[in-house]
């Protein structure tokens, strides 16, 4: 493809003019950096023959096309990766906020259970007391004292065999 353009691109006179004096340019370029390279300073640089500035600005061509060609898919691959990266983050991101709403909801039902679990609580305990004026006979009311009514249940009864600390 570089050869072909190289041909085409020499065939006319205008464009011939302009390869001589990309390849006289790229001469000059390339000389001068080879001399300050070496720790000299250029005085002048003479310029290449008609065919050789026809030839290195054809070269210079084909190679920039080709360099051109390269980094523009390597700037479009860039680009896909780039979206597909941005693609898979908004769907993990859509993920995560669905279940971020699904525990929420099940936050509120809870919360929801809970407030009518302490409504019936509530009423059944003033039924409770109601009854315990009624029925229940308290035993300090009787005439016992603090001491003998004991109000924790038995520890030793609630621990289990096996549990190593007793």
């Amino acid at each position: 493809m570089a050869k072909r353009i190289k041909h085409e691109a020499a065939r006319t006179p205008s464009t011939q003019k302009l390869l001589i004096s990309i390849g006289q340019m790229t001469h000059n370029l390339t000389s001068r950096m080879t001399v300050w390279s070496m720790g000299y300073k250029v005085k002048s640089i003479g310029p290449l023959v008609e065919e050789e500035a026809l030839a290195k600005g054809s070269d210079f061509l084909g190679e920039s096309v080709i360099f051109l060609v390269a980094g523009g898919i390597v700037v479009l691959e860039y680009n896909k990766s780039k979206a597909e990266s941005r693609e898979k983050e908004a769907k993990k991101y859509a993920a995560t906020m669905a279940a971020d709403a699904a525990l929420n909801a099940k936050l509120d039902s809870l919360d929801l259970r809970l407030q009518a679990l302490e409504e019936v609580l509530h009423n059944n305990r003033s039924r409770l007391m109601v009854l315990e004026e009624e029925r229940y006979v308290n035993p300090l009311k009787q005439g016992e004292s603090q001491e003998k009514v004991n109000t924790q249940p038995a520890l030793k009864n609630l621990r289990r065999w096996w549990w190593p600390f007793r």
